[in-house]
């Protein structure tokens, strides 16, 4: 009776704790993303905060300045793309809708078919569908294709106060981490139930794996979609935008990411009687992957280890659709974060892994 007298108090602050902290969860939640943003970006510019701030010898214009390069160089330029790529599929949408909307599937099917007969190996494979199960598939597929494009582009153009909103709480909290992220370091440290040596060994072991995935996977994607789209511009091909974020994507795949939208582009302007902007294209997009890939990637990532490119993939498309352009930042960002974890859950029990896994004797 005594001990559990003792355990009361504990037990009614541990509670009292626990509430608070959801309390405080639930209240925080809507800004979640905008902090794990906020931390990314501090981050990153850290280096550049410091210099400025030795430099001048004052930590809040250095801080206020970097919080302005990082509008200019990255919210901005994310903002405008994502409002133009939504403006172009909701273009694209419209179009197919005019001239194709009150044409009967079947009819779309055999337009379709006319415009392949230079194909004979997709022509033959039509042949043996059955057409009616054709229709209805490319029915189906395309108005939910369309209807999906168009309420996401709406949505990214319909949200703007909120976006807004946030894009300030972002700002704001970038400057604050910029400024006192050391002091909130040595705070976290404090209340963590971690050696110094634990935490320092976390701490580098992130840094190292976001930096070369940043360095890998979000750079050299925005790389190559940036080129993407200044090829397009530049030739007069249709949604320059919208290919070139495709591309930023794609590109997490080895060697034919890039390729995949710019050589069937190339092959279609042959075909569309501009063969040198077709040559020009795959020409490019050629010699844009062999440069990264071999030149570029290895330059910026080093020694250290990134994510797989599986994993940079997967989490940047789940980044994307959940949280739209952000996302391609965010996805593998928080990959990182997930595989950071694990590596250290196996190595601090590796002793007991070890021992669970010896034989019997």
């Amino acid at each position: 009776m005594k001990k559990f007298d003792n355990l009361l108090p504990e037990i009614i602050f541990l509670l009292v704790l626990t509430a608070f902290s959801l309390a405080f969860f639930r209240l925080m939640s809507p800004f979640l993303l905008s902090a794990f943003l906020a931390v990314v970006l501090a981050n990153l510019f850290w280096p550049i905060f410091d210099r400025i701030s030795r430099r001048f010898g004052k930590p809040r214009l250095a801080a206020a300045l970097t919080t302005g390069l990082i509008i200019l160089i990255v919210i901005i330029p994310a903002g405008t793309v994502t409002a133009l790529v939504a403006a172009e599929v909701i273009e694209l949408v419209g179009i197919f809708r005019r001239q194709w909307g009150e044409t009967p599937v079947t009819e779309l099917l055999t337009i379709l078919q006319e415009h392949v007969a230079a194909l004979p190996l997709i022509r033959s494979v039509l042949a043996y569908l059955p057409e009616e199960e054709v229709a209805r598939a490319f029915e189906e597929t395309f108005r939910a294709s369309g209807d999906h494009l168009l309420r996401m582009a709406r949505r990214y153009l319909g949200s703007v106060s909120t976006g807004l909103f946030k894009f300030l709480i972002t700002i704001l909290l970038t400057f604050f981490f910029i400024l006192d992220g050391p002091r909130m370091v040595h705070r976290i440290k404090e209340f963590l139930p971690l050696s110094d040596h634990n935490i320092d060994q976390i701490t580098s072991e992130t840094v190292n794996t976001i930096g070369a995935t940043l360095a890998s996977t979000v750079f050299l994607g925005i790389l190559e979609g940036a080129m993407t789209t200044i090829l397009f511009l530049s030739l007069g091909l249709p949604s320059p935008f919208l290919w070139g974020v495709v591309t930023m994507v794609l590109s997490m795949i080895p060697l034919v990411g890039t390729n995949l939208i710019l050589l069937p582009a190339g092959i279609l302007s042959i075909l569309l009687g501009r063969p040198l902007a077709g040559f020009i294209i795959i020409c490019v997009g050629a010699g844009i992957v062999g440069i990264n890939q071999n030149i570029i990637r290895p330059k910026l990532v080093g020694n250290r280890t990134g994510l797989h490119p599986a994993l940079a993939l997967l989490s940047t498309i789940g980044g994307l659709a959940h949280l739209g352009l952000i996302g391609f930042l965010v996805g593998p960002v928080a990959a990182s974060l997930f595989i950071v974890t694990w590596r250290q859950f196996g190595k601090r029990y590796e002793r007991i892994l070890a021992e669970k896994n010896t034989p019997l004797l």
